[in-house]
């Protein structure tokens, strides 16, 4: 058992210098040192990236009301767990390899585990319920609204981040010590996860591989409905006036599309609940407002030339209005393809190696687990990039706070 365990514990990286007293040809040691340099200078340059593309999310949600929807508390708990990861994961791991040992202690060194290992989770889990949100406002687009407050969404995310903190932290404390002993060597700090597969598995499951697949099977079912309805509106039925402008498609392509687009506040959700029935096509679309929003000025007076307006007035905003949505729709689909394709490739390999040293006790090389371990850090710095292609709103926002306008 020992053999075993030591063999799996191999399998996490070690420092990048020589920590040994055997001497090194100048060759070898300039190209050792050349290599930490160029880690260390990667690596702050991607931490500093991540601090601040998330510190711009933070801010613009601060500053523009626009922002301050019940979708962007998702968001913003994303960007929290997000810059935890710049900060604090990102930071300490840079100070481990540049050091070649650990020289924090074994209180500081659990605490970085638990908190890197634990935020990391926190994130996974906060794109799962992005996902859900997006997938109910999809499936109930007149009841689920009424039910998305502030409330639910602090309690939602409040469930993401003890249950992720509760997945890691009994995991990593209690396989680092046995007996009173501490297994790992006080010069390094890694977690002895890998000793027992079945605590791999289980912490590794529910902390990537379940929310993966769950994100990937609600997104092709929000993807799928997109489509369809881009066929439904590129080949409207003759007579069908108000499928752009007061169906339940254009106001739940907006409840979907708070992320990519203007946000439609709760009252506009509660009143088109209630009042959506009874609004007639004649009523969206006759008087002054129809002539401000479409250019048309009305006819000669009569009912011949008010009836001539009205109809033209009509199709003039139809067409506009399902053009604006295809190409939100558009956007909504290459988005949500984009931030899954983001989130599994920079994800996945890192979980995985884990998984294959866990049950088949091999040794990871050491390149591939850091290859690994920092692309999983990466997903927290194209997150921010991602809000930015996403939302006109956010990219405005964005270039503003760089350019120290507040408004």
């Amino acid at each position: 058992m020992e053999t075993a365990l030591d063999f799996n514990t191999s399998a996490w990286p070690r420092p990048l210098v020589n920590a040994s007293c055997e001497p090194e040809d100048v060759g070898a040691w300039q190209h050792r040192l050349l290599h930490l340099v160029l880690v260390i200078t990667i690596t702050t340059l991607l931490s500093v990236v991540t601090f601040l593309g998330n510190s711009l999310v933070l801010l613009s949600v601060k500053v523009n009301h626009r922002l301050r929807t019940i979708n962007n508390y998702f968001l913003l708990s994303l960007a929290v767990a997000d810059l935890l990861v710049g900060v604090v994961s990102m930071n300490v791991y840079v100070l481990y390899a540049a050091c070649g040992y650990w020289p924090l202690g074994v209180t500081l060194c659990d605490l970085w585990l638990v908190v890197d290992h634990g935020v990391s989770a926190a994130a996974v889990l906060n794109l799962l319920i992005i996902s859900l949100d997006r997938f109910f406002c999809l499936t109930h687009p007149l009841s689920y609204p009424a039910k998305r407050t502030g409330q639910m969404a602090i309690l939602m995310i409040a469930a993401a981040w003890l249950l992720s903190f509760a997945l890691w932290t009994p995991a990593i404390l209690c396989w680092q010590t046995a007996g009173g002993e501490r297994l790992v060597p006080e010069d390094e700090c890694y977690p002895r996860l890998l000793a027992s597969p079945v605590v791999t598995l289980g912490t590794t499951l529910p902390a990537f591989f379940l929310p993966a697949l769950a994100m990937v099977g609600l997104y092709g079912h929000v993807s799928a409905a997109s489509c369809r309805r881009l066929s439904a509106l590129r080949h409207p039925k003759e007579g069908d006036v108000r499928l752009s402008t007061s169906s339940p498609q254009h106001f739940l392509s907006k409840c979907r599309g708070e992320l990519i687009g203007n946000p439609m506040s709760e009252t506009q959700h509660q009143w088109w609940s209630n009042n959506f029935k009874l609004r007639t096509p004649r009523a969206m679309s006759t008087g002054s407002d129809m002539s401000e929003r479409t250019g048309i000025s009305p006819g000669p007076s009569g009912k011949d030339g008010d009836s001539t307006c009205s109809q033209q007035c009509r199709a003039t905003s139809s067409s506009s209005t399902r053009h604006r949505i295809v190409v939100r729709e558009r956007r909504v689909t290459w988005t949500i393809l984009t931030i899954l394709l983001t989130f599994i490739i920079t994800r996945a390999p890192h979980n995985a190696m884990a998984l294959v040293a866990a049950f088949y006790h091999v040794r990871i090389p050491h390149f591939l687990w850091q290859a690994g371990r920092w692309m999983a850090y990466l997903n927290s710095a194209l997150d921010p990039a991602c809000y930015a292609l996403c939302s006109a709103t956010f990219r405005t926002t964005f270039c503003n706070l760089l350019r120290c306008r507040r408004h």
